[in-house]
């Protein structure tokens, strides 16, 4: 892995265009066209009509298009709703909106996943309230 930025350097690959690169010292990175891509960045952001198959290492990244391979934001995921990720996706903090669709293998860094957090089957935690019958 290559040093990061050192100053805020961006990088927008505009609809229509297709590029397949290794990105090194690139701070924020936009895609609105189709990529392959691999790099280290700070922020990462897939516009609604971009495309991006590769590997994106981030501090946080917003999904409104397709990414197909392994994505890893340490702090932030956000998917919207018309975002859609397949592959390996690791995040710090994660939001989905609804219409978002995210496939593979899916985990937390740094922090208890959802099994660990004891929580209960949607039916079982309706049945738990006062006054509903088991």
């Amino acid at each position: 892995m290559t040093a990061g930025p050192t100053n805020e350097s961006y990088l927008s690959v505009g609809e229509g265009v297709e590029i397949a690169a290794t990105i090194e010292r690139c701070s924020r990175i936009y895609v609105a066209g189709k990529a392959r891509l691999q790099t280290t960045c700070k922020s990462f952001v897939l516009d609604a009509n971009g495309r991006v198959e590769g590997t994106i290492e981030c501090e946080t990244a917003e999904v409104r298009g397709r990414f197909e391979g392994e994505i890893r934001a340490s702090q932030r995921l956000i998917v919207h709703e018309t975002g859609q990720i397949e592959g390996e996706i690791r995040y710090g903090r994660l939001e989905v909106a609804d219409g978002g669709r995210l496939t593979g293998r899916i985990e937390t860094l740094g922090g208890p996943s959802a099994a660990s957090l004891g929580t209960a089957p949607a039916a079982d935690a309706y049945r738990a309230r006062p006054g509903i019958p088991a």
